[in-house]
């Protein structure tokens, strides 16, 4: 199974990466490396995580990273794409706005 990040899930890394950066440039280069291993991650265990309670859509799911931010992903038969990233704390019902 291929991970495949969109436009905006990059974006998104990088927006939340270079927020970490401001105040500690080494925990940015580890968040944006436990990003990196919770995608990778979902090759071989795609369910890992928990379905996105506002869609109630099995294929799509979230998966905590580090307690605060939470990936978005969408399962497709032959891969799994990255949708967006963001904050525990934003508003759900813009988690696919930049």
């Amino acid at each position: 199974m291929k991970i495949i990040w969109s436009p905006l899930s990059l974006q998104k890394l990088e927006y939340y990466a270079d927020y970490i950066a401001q105040d500690n440039v080494d925990a940015a280069l580890v968040f944006i490396d436990e990003v990196e291993e919770s995608a990778l991650s979902l090759k071989d265990f795609p369910f890992k995580g928990r379905m996105i309670p506002a869609l109630n859509d099995e294929l799509k799911r979230e998966l905590i990273i580090k307690s605060n931010y939470l990936l978005l992903y969408e399962i497709h038969e032959d891969r799994v794409e990255i949708l967006t990233i963001r904050h525990v704390r934003q508003d759900h019902n813009k988690f696919f706005k930049p």
